[in-house]
């Protein structure tokens, strides 16, 4: 962002000089928005997943299959109705920030978002879950020890901060793998094979109809980040990449046909979508990250602009 002009001799002749000023957004709105997301995430999940959902019960064949869908939607139903959480388990909170160049923010950023985090738990109110991984103190206010855990990505020559939590329940993500497969097989084949062991392992464990989420290629850390982000892609879309979109269709096809269903009662309908993001990795081993995402899929996103002009970008 600029504003105002200076004047600037050389030699003889004046030069216009642009001064340039960031653009600043107010702590306390990055708190307040924090808030308002873990609430419309918990509450209403994403029109997308709830279509999804309906679609599912729509097609499934199976009755007792169509049961557990139709118990879904009256959770959903009533969740909404009533303001309540639509699933006990909250999740842990974990935010995806997008900040442009152009902007600052009145101090620290995961201060603004844990102290919006802590408010959310209290007045939503949210499960309290956070705990320290070895003495098992709860802090009571979903933050402490590193959360909420904010990913951050800069955008360059934009004038706004997006901010996206993705409240990440532990049902799911315990059934969470990370594998390697040696270049000198065949990719396809090999994370087929793993995306159908994890899923037959992990049977009714993470609340199916889920979501699976795969991060290919880069590093562990990398495609385990990759997994996550693949939640966040809407669902009825395909990777740009066409091998990656073919590859997407084919494994959501064979998960569908392993008979799980919705909930492992057994049924048509395993999984919602199979989302793949990759990322180039080493000439000897690709890593494979396979995260699922139960069927409370819960995620908002919201966009701040350098005047605090907040836009909510996902339709709930």
């Amino acid at each position: 962002m600029l504003s105002g002009t200076g004047q600037a001799k050389v030699g003889e002749e004046t030069t216009r000089v642009l001064v340039a000023r960031e653009a600043v957004i107010n702590q306390e709105t990055v708190s307040a928005i924090t808030r308002e997301l873990l609430r419309r995430a918990t509450v209403k999940l994403p029109l997308y997943v709830k279509e999804a959902i309906l679609q599912a019960y729509e097609r499934e064949t199976s009755q007792r299959a169509r049961d557990q869908l139709r118990i879904i939607l009256d959770n959903i139903s009533i969740a909404e109705e009533y303001n309540l959480c639509v699933c006990q388990d909250t999740g842990v909170p974990l935010f995806y920030v997008k900040v442009g160049s152009a902007v600052s923010v009145e101090g620290d950023i995961r201060e603004a978002i844990a102290r919006g985090t802590k408010l959310a738990t209290e007045e939503i109110p949210l499960r309290q879950n956070v705990i320290h991984p070895l003495t098992k103190k709860n802090s009571g206010t979903n933050t402490g020890w590193g959360m909420p855990y904010v990913h951050f990505d800069v955008e360059p020559d934009v004038d706004y901060m997006e901010i996206t939590v993705l409240p990440k329940g532990f049902g799911s993500e315990a059934k969470t793998s990370l594998l390697y497969i040696a270049t000198s097989e065949d990719i396809a084949l090999g994370l087929t094979k793993c995306v159908l062991d994890t899923v037959l392992s992990a049977l009714g464990d993470p609340c199916p109809p889920y979501i699976i989420g795969i991060g290919l290629g880069g590093t562990a850390e990398i495609a385990t980040w990759l997994a996550k982000k693949a939640f966040l892609r809407p669902l009825g879309t395909s990777s740009p990449d066409p091998l990656v979109a073919k590859l997407e269709a084919d494994l959501l096809q064979a998960v569908n046909k392993t008979g799980i269903g919705a909930m492992g009662v057994g049924g048509s309908v395993t999984a919602l979508g199979v989302h793949i993001e990759f990322c180039g990795t080493h000439t000897a081993a690709v890593p494979v990250a396979i995260s699922f995402q139960c069927w409370a899929a819960r995620s908002s996103t919201a966009r701040i602009y350098s005047n605090d002009r907040v836009e909510y970008l996902t339709k709930h």
